[in-house]
């Protein structure tokens, strides 16, 4: 019987686990390009363009290969942290006394706007489904889809601002390279920003152009740095 119900919810999160939704997609995109960004300026302020391109180089791959390397970290983290949560919530359903409680620790679970627009009919009626399910496992089951999408995330990252170092590939004078690689790097910020606002039912412009302001404003800091 244990091994039935264990066998049911690992069935569950595997097949919901590794996935990216756009939200998660976007956000490591726009972090990826702002981390590499400020780094590629503020080494270049550190050591007043006195470094080899090669140096800037390897240094650029260094810090993109460690953010997603980071990333994935996370994802795995907060992956792990929104399943615990969503299981403790079933396990509460299970044990709570009176339908009224059970019924307020789903809205709870829900997101804001679903739980205000979902009637109590509704509601009563995912409540008993749930507790008809097996209860859950105590403890958060970890799967290899987790870990393949956190190998998603490093890629992801890693190829989205890989396009910020070519410069530094082709270009032999690191004060143009870097300057090459900044204007990259903030066309793919704005890039990223207008698919926000697109996804966000903001205006696509004006958010692209919100994001390239920040690249920009990180560039114009350096540079008045010595950059």
């Amino acid at each position: 019987m244990e091994a039935s119900k264990a066998s049911f919810w690992r069935g569950i999160i595997k097949e919901s686990g590794g996935k990216l939704h756009v939200v998660d997609r976007i956000n490591e995109v726009i972090f990826g390009l702002i981390m590499v960004l400020t780094f590629t300026c503020t080494m270049n302020a550190a050591t007043s363009g006195r470094e080899e391109v090669g140096t800037v180089l390897w240094a650029a791959l260094g810090c993109n290969v460690a953010w997603g390397i980071v990333d994935a970290f996370i994802y795995l983290f907060s992956t792990l942290m929104f399943r615990g949560e969503s299981l403790e919530a079933v396990q509460r359903i299970h044990q709570a006394k009176a339908d009224k409680d059970a019924d307020e620790i789903l809205r709870e679970a829900l997101p804001p706007v679903l739980s205000e627009l979902i009637e109590e009919e509704h509601i009563s009626d995912l409540r008993m489904k749930i507790k008809k399910l097996p209860p859950p496992p105590s403890k958060t089951i970890f799967t290899w889809n987790d870990i393949f999408g956190a190998v998603k995330v490093f890629f992801l990252v890693f190829i989205s601002t890989f396009p910020v170092v070519i410069p530094f590939i082709f270009i032999y004078d690191v004060f143009t390279a870097t300057r090459v690689s900044n204007g990259i790097a903030l066309l793919l910020l704005f890039i990223t920003g207008y698919y926000f606002g697109k996804k966000t039912h903001y205006k696509p412009l004006g958010t692209g152009l919100m994001l390239t302001a920040i690249g920009a404003l990180l560039v114009i800091m350096t540079i008045a740095l010595g950059g």
